[in-house]
């Protein structure tokens, strides 16, 4: 009887237990973005581009991917016809539709848009 005892003081009661490893995080904040809002993109070269020399812009939140693609085709002097690849996180390809303040909301890493670029399919 005496081991019962034992055996049934050993069992911790779920209060009792080690809660030190589930810490709470907390939840992020939205990003609150609105059309006047600027942004800032930091652009990353990849695959044989060059770099640029300021790669940290503030832009408008409410340009279109397109405008920042045919922005940074003029940064980096290259025709309508020369390919450029542009990536989000090293991830994926943007629609040119796509709103850049949206991409910012779901992407952004420590509060700035990372934009990988390319000459050539460099991830996807």
């Amino acid at each position: 009887m005496e081991e019962e005892e034992k055996n049934n003081n050993e069992v911790a009661s779920p209060t009792e237990q080690n809660t030190e490893s589930t810490t709470e995080q907390q939840p992020q904040l939205p990003v609150k973005i609105t059309s006047e809002s600027k942004i800032i993109v930091y652009f990353k070269n990849a695959g044989g581009a060059q770099p640029l020399k300021q790669k940290k812009f503030k832009i408008q939140a409410n340009v279109s991917f397109q405008n920042v693609i045919d922005k940074l085709r003029g940064q980096l002097k290259l025709k309508s016809n020369e390919p450029l690849f542009l990536f989000i996180n090293q991830v994926f390809q943007p629609s040119p539709d796509e709103i850049l303040g949206e991409l910012y909301k779901c992407f952004s890493h420590n509060d700035q848009l990372i934009i990988n670029y390319s000459l050539q399919m460099a991830w996807g």
